[in-house]
């Protein structure tokens, strides 16, 4: 069993999140920790894969417009930064 965790900053934008995490796992898996300002994921570590949960998470950053979110795996912590889309310089192929 493996817990992840995705701490939110405004606990108005979980809806989101919850909804992307709820189409990887069983929603029962999926709950908001208000107290801690968490949305928590509780399932095996056999069920998705990591990269899945990231891409889930990466896209609310971006459809939500948010800078960054705090993501922990079991007992490890990493901070996911919204891709920021940089211009072409003059003169180079796009």
């Amino acid at each position: 069993m493996v817990e992840i965790c995705v701490a939110v900053t405004d606990p108005k934008r979980i809806h989101g999140l919850m909804r992307r995490l709820g189409t990887l796992f069983d929603r029962s898996s999926v709950s908001y920790d208000g107290a801690r300002r968490e949305v928590r994921v509780r399932s095996e570590w056999e069920s998705r894969s990591v990269v899945e949960v990231i891409d889930a998470v990466q896209s609310w950053l971006e459809a939500d417009g948010l800078g960054s979110a705090k993501l922990s795996i079991g007992d490890r912590s990493y901070t996911m930064v919204r891709p920021v889309d940089l211009p072409v310089p003059t003169g180079w192929a796009a």
